[in-house]
């Protein structure tokens, strides 16, 4: 044991000699800074983490919060909303946090703020006298607009007039503009729209331009007074009808002579007392002289045919003929009496008027008259339209009563440049009418004004029903004024270019005071046609809509709304003429067809505005959401409103999407 003493008291006797040793104390010395750095980090660490997380919490939940509200009203449910946000992205005593608080407020101007604020304990810094971080963040969110164009394209047609609650059996529905219920699709869309705007312009920057325009389409739309001059055709073709009196040659009996018979007057029926007058009378023994004569053999008829004929002679422009056999006589006889007039030089004379059958010979002599009797061409007619372009908006044409000339009225509705019958997928080079790009130069690529005065539809000779059975594709010449008649006429309200307008202004122009009125039938392709022309940045009016005044981008759209599915009539006056009769978009006329090619160019229509970054918003108001329809809305943009409470509801959502909601700080 001593000897272990000793050897034990010599190794430490040799350590404390040993410099080696030093390094020992300094790392025993150096522990503690370097805990306090590593355990710094750790905790630092972990608070940012909690500070990142909480403030994603945070504008997750001022975002969600903000979407629900409807304009700048903001309640306990949109509270509520945020807070369930921020508590999905940020639950209680996550990382260990403390004492949560969350919150959000609005200022009353639709800017959504909101804080919220936690401890978070600490692990190796607590050892220091750290032991807790206190987290506290904020967030807003608000709806701020950029420059902004938005083009409503809204069915006008009859149907618009049914009351919400009974679309499917619509008492007002038709196409009278008058008939309107008080809760009728029309009036839910006018809600809808001053709504859609309080929504936007709530939340437009004021270094934004946002523009509106409308296109009421039905199956025309009214875009003429929008269009320059020169876009317009000078000559325009039209299903009508013009004078084209008809000349007719015949022979027309000038006398009839009969041979005289004599024989026993006993027994020849009576017909009664006669008055017989002769003129040019010289004077009165002249007229007793003819009462005393007896008058036999007397020819009753001028149309002899019921007779042989025996002999014919036409000489120049006369004709003469003779026929033999049994026919009806007269026999004047037993004078009662008689008058001369000496001023007219006629003598009145009475007899008693007798009949006998038997055979006898006629002769007429016939002269060669040429008639002319008044008549229409029914045709294609190319009339001269420029008069339509001056302030009074009219031209004359001999379409009235007997080719009189009549005054027609252009209301501002066209019909489409030129196009091509058939399929549209792909679309012809040449099918003008969907260039949406159009600027014409050609009279091809030019519209025409709409003259329903001026078209008449063509029935087979004879008939005045309306209805196809009677109608005739080939020209028509007939003699009746009022044999046919004009399609209607459902122009609707002229359409609004693109501008920065005040609420009073959209709200005066939806009114049924100012002609804001639903008739007429449902062709959706004339109306995502004319809504993308009217608001492409290319095209006839890309020196309004290529650039903004403040040079930033600007976000297009198309909110595009139907109560119902495309018409694919016959007779319908549109933007193609009258499909049974021009066959503009068909090869037949046939209705089916007509519905087919028209649904082939909506399609058409809404590819065209969407790939040229628009987009496109579809509402079915009051009717099925059709594969048509939703595949015609950019993605995720399609919608059903069934009423006009979940319309103005749905065109609020599309409000606030278009509003572009962010984060303001």
């Amino acid at each position: 044991m001593g000897r272990e003493n000793q050897s034990n008291a010599s190794f430490m006797r040799r350590l404390q000699q040993d410099t080696a040793a030093n390094t020992l104390v300094i790392c025993a010395a150096a522990l503690l800074p370097l805990l306090a750095m590593v355990g710094s980090g750790i905790d630092a660490s972990r608070y940012y983490m909690a500070a990142s997380r909480m403030q994603n919490a945070c504008d997750a939940g001022a975002l969600a919060a903000r979407r629900e509200m409807t304009n700048d009203t903001f309640t306990t449910a949109n509270k509520q909303t945020g807070l369930n946000f921020f508590d999905q992205n940020f639950n209680d005593g996550i990382f260990g946090i403390q004492n949560r608080t969350r919150d959000f407020t609005t200022d009353g101007k639709g800017k959504v703020t909101g804080t919220a604020s936690g401890v978070l304990p600490t692990t190796i810094m607590d050892a220091f006298g750290y032991n807790q971080f206190n987290i506290t963040v904020s967030c807003s969110a608000d709806v701020n607009i950029s420059n902004t164009d938005i083009m409503f394209v809204l069915d006008v047609t009859g149907s618009m007039n049914c009351p919400d609650t009974n679309i499917a059996n619509c008492p007002g529905g038709g196409n009278n503009g008058n008939k309107e219920e008080s809760n009728s699709l029309i009036n839910g869309l006018r809600t809808a729209v001053m709504n859609f705007y309080d929504t936007v312009e709530a939340s437009t920057s004021s270094s934004a331009q946002v523009r509106y325009g409308v296109v009421a389409y039905s199956n025309l739309v009214n875009v003429g007074y929008s269009l320059n001059r020169n876009w317009m055709a000078d000559n325009a073709t039209y299903q009508s009808r013009v004078p084209d009196p008809v000349e007719t040659e015949d022979w027309v009996n000038k006398t009839v002579t009969s041979s005289n018979r004599t024989g026993n007057r006993s027994g020849y029926p009576s017909l009664g007392t006669r008055t017989t007058v002769w003129n040019n009378i010289a004077t009165f023994n002249e007229c007793q002289t003819i009462a005393n004569q007896e008058h036999w053999d007397i020819f009753v008829s001028t149309n002899p045919t019921n007779m042989a004929p025996t002999s014919q002679v036409v000489n120049g422009n006369t004709r003469t003929s003779t026929f033999t056999g049994n026919h009806t006589w007269k026999v004047l006889y037993q004078f009662r009496g008689g008058t001369y007039n000496q001023s007219a030089k006629t003598c009145s004379l009475q007899y008693d008027e007798y009949s006998f059958t038997a055979d006898g010979t006629v002769t007429t002599t016939e002269q060669r008259e040429t008639t002319t009797v008044f008549a229409w061409s029914y045709r294609p007619v190319t009339f001269d339209v420029t008069g339509v372009y001056d302030t009074a908006r009219t031209m004359t044409a001999a379409t009235g009563n007997n080719g009189a000339n009549a005054t027609h009225t252009w209301k501002g509705c066209i019909e489409e440049a030129n196009t091509v019958s058939g399929a549209f997928d792909p679309v012809p080079a040449n099918a003008f009418d969907h260039d949406i790009d159009l600027v014409p130069d050609t009279d091809a690529e030019r519209w025409r004004p709409a003259m329903p005065s001026l078209v008449y539809y063509r029935y087979n000779p004879g008939t005045t029903g309306n209805w196809n059975s009677n109608w005739r594709f080939a020209n028509v010449l007939q003699t009746q004024d009022n044999w046919t008649r004009n399609p209607e006429d459902y122009c609707p309200k002229p359409a609004m270019k693109l501008a920065d307008i005040n609420r009073q202004t959209l709200a005066d122009y939806i009114k049924k005071e100012n002609g804001f009125v639903a008739r007429g039938a449902t062709y959706h392709d004339y109306g995502m046609i004319w809504g993308a022309r009217f608001i492409v940045p290319d095209g006839i009016f890309s020196a309004q809509n290529k650039t903004a005044p403040n040079g930033d981008a600007i976000g297009r759209h198309i909110v595009f709304m139907t109560d119902g599915k495309p018409a694919g009539s016959q007779e319908v006056y549109g933007l193609y003429g009258i499909e049974f009769w021009d066959r503009k978009v068909t090869t037949n006329g046939t209705a089916e067809e007509i519905e087919d090619r028209h649904a082939e160019r909506f399609k058409a229509a809404c590819n065209a505005a969407k790939q040229r970054n628009i987009t496109v918003w579809v509402v079915a108001f009051g009717t099925e959401l059709t594969p048509e329809l939703s595949n015609c809305a950019s993605p995720g943009r399609a919608f059903e409103a069934k009423d006009n409470a979940t319309l103005n509801s749905k065109f609020q959502e599309i409000a606030q999407k278009i509003a572009a909601l962010r984060l303001t700080s």
